[in-house]
């Protein structure tokens, strides 16, 4: 999530007549770009954690590795990002929701701190 205002600058400053034309365009590509990026890295280690958390007594999954061995074994690599089309659809409402609240609401929070 920490990577999609840089995008949006990015490409605000590089795209002004196109998808840089307003904030909430830029805001809108950006999370294209970092909503996909953030969900296929962070999400085998939320997949092992569901399989913890759901294996209560702890008789299929023992720890992160064991989860990972188990997972891999029964249903292949491609396991690890099971359930990943709605992890995206997720992440990509979560950080236009999140960059767009940031940028309007933080100079009325902190006016202090927006100054010029």
């Amino acid at each position: 999530m920490g990577a999609a205002w840089q995008v949006r600058e990015h490409i605000r400053a590089n795209y002004p007549d196109g998808m840089g034309k307003s904030d909430d365009s830029a805001r809108l590509f950006a999370t294209f770009v970092a909503g996909p990026i953030g969900s296929f890295c962070s999400h085998p280690p939320d997949t092992f954690k569901t399989c913890l958390q759901g294996d209560i007594e702890g008789n299929k999954y023992k720890g992160y590795a064991s989860t990972y061995r188990t997972l891999v074994a029964e249903r292949g690599i491609t396991s690890l990002w099971a359930g990943m089309p709605w992890r995206v659809f997720r992440q990509f409402c979560a950080i236009f929701l999140f960059d767009k609240i940031n940028t309007d609401l933080a100079p009325l929070i902190f006016p202090h701190a927006f100054k010029k």
